[in-house]
């Protein structure tokens, strides 16, 4: 009875032995796929943040481009105020082209055209000149223009440059406009309004040339 008990002692210590080993295994196997697991999440995580830093050198890069840009247009910017700067000293004001209503109410205020002509002393040179200072004056662009006749005299009136009828010439000793034409009698040129004329003068003032000068 008692080799009997023996032996059947050595057989369970035998299958527990057995049943440790098979539990041992089968930790081992299941540390082995957790691991393998983790190694997995483990390479995509390595994956992901190699993405990220390539993402990242990428906008650090186009940070880099947006601040030269920024250098490039604050650089402009101070050169653009600087020339500005230059433009208006003296003046206070930056000329401008002026849309054809403007125009007309600029010169309906405008005073030159009632002053005297007189030979000598005042002049189409001075009409032309004061309604070119007194419009800068109030910021807007308007041009000296020279013409010369085939007779060998000539005649100064001024033009403006409007944003909506484009290029106008106006004789400023009375506010009208003025076709000028190369070839063409200046008399014939002026645009005279209703109920006026001019008198066709007694010498040759068909236009040579013009010179414009703003």
């Amino acid at each position: 009875m008692v080799h009997g008990r023996s032996h059947g002692r050595f057989w369970f210590a035998i299958a527990a032995l057995a049943a440790v080993a098979v539990a041992s295994i089968l930790g081992v196997v299941l540390l082995s796929n957790q691991l393998g697991d983790a190694q997995s999440q483990l390479i995509g995580l390595e994956s992901e943040l190699a993405a990220g830093r390539s993402e990242l050198e990428g906008i650090e890069s186009e940070l880099h481009t947006a601040q030269e840009n920024i250098e490039f247009l604050e650089s402009a910017l101070y050169n653009l105020q600087v020339n500005y700067d230059r433009l208006t000293e003296g003046y206070g004001y930056v000329l401008r082209d002026p849309r054809y209503d403007e125009m007309l109410d600029f010169l309906e205020r405008d005073r030159t055209s009632e002053q005297e002509y007189v030979d000598s002393e005042y002049t189409c040179l001075d009409y032309a000149a004061d309604v070119k200072a007194n419009a800068a004056r109030e910021g807007i662009r308007c041009a000296y223009v020279g013409i010369e006749y085939r007779g060998g005299s000539g005649h100064a009136i001024v033009a403006f440059d409007t944003t909506d009828r484009g290029l106008v010439f106006i004789e400023p000793q009375f506010d009208w406009e003025v076709e000028l034409e190369v070839g063409r009698r200046y008399y014939q040129c002026v645009v005279t309004p209703s109920g006026h004329s001019i008198a066709t003068p007694d010498y040759d003032d068909t236009i040579t040339r013009f010179v414009i000068i703003w």
